[in-house]
């Protein structure tokens, strides 16, 4: 018929769609199996950067701790007197000393002086700081989680004997002090190794020159 055109009309086939479909799902799957990859190698690197900052964290307070010590004795709750520095395998502190430095920016009627005390409960490192020098039975420390997943903490001091000499001198003890008949109980360690071993990451030692008593 004159005037009429033929329309053809051109599409995918049912296989074509099928093919598509099939091709679509494998990247579908490639791209999903991608993309979980990349998530749980940033929350990886998360956790790692987590663990390392805290470590860090730690051995920074116990650094600027102990390079302060200062030569203060303090009173304990009961009236004991407590050495400027003291430690020991046994009871709540592994370690515990007065230090200087304390920030006083406001200008208050205190000492700049403070005691400050590290110990283990229940696998977790912490840090305890008095607000007073010496204390009454109702002093509490104020206590901060330094580090967690703690296995052992280990602490090892280089004696300095005192002028009289002593049989410390230049060596290596596991407690301080560690005194004898002409030591002197203010005399400060040449050095403190601390060694923190972690559940997840093994030990770490670190190895902290003092100052002169």
């Amino acid at each position: 018929m004159t005037g009429n055109k033929l329309i053809t009309q051109s599409g995918f086939t049912l296989l074509e769609l099928l093919v598509a479909l099939s091709v679509f799902a494998v990247m579908s799957v490639m791209v999903f199996g991608g993309l979980r990859e990349v998530v749980n190698v940033r929350e990886a690197t998360d956790k790692h950067t987590s663990r390392l900052t805290e470590l860090q964290l730690a051995f920074m307070y116990f650094s600027r701790d102990v390079r302060q010590l200062a030569n203060r004795a303090v009173r304990g709750e009961y009236g004991d007197t407590l050495n400027v520095l003291q430690s020991s395998d046994i009871g709540k502190y592994r370690i515990e000393l007065t230090r200087g430095g304390y920030p006083n920016p406001a200008g208050l009627n205190r000492s700049s002086l403070q005691r400050v005390a590290y110990g283990i409960d229940d696998n977790q490192l912490y840090r305890y700081r008095w607000r007073v020098l010496d204390r009454a039975e109702d002093s509490q420390p104020i206590k901060t989680l330094m580090l967690k997943d703690v296995k052992g903490f280990n602490l090892r001091f280089l004696g300095r004997a005192a002028q009289s000499g002593g049989a410390q001198n230049n060596k290596w003890v596991s407690a301080w002090p560690t005194l004898t008949d002409d030591e002197d109980v203010d005399v400060f360690p040449k050095a403190i190794e601390v060694s923190f071993e972690l559940e997840d990451w093994g030990r770490f030692t670190r190895l902290f020159i003092l100052p002169d008593a």
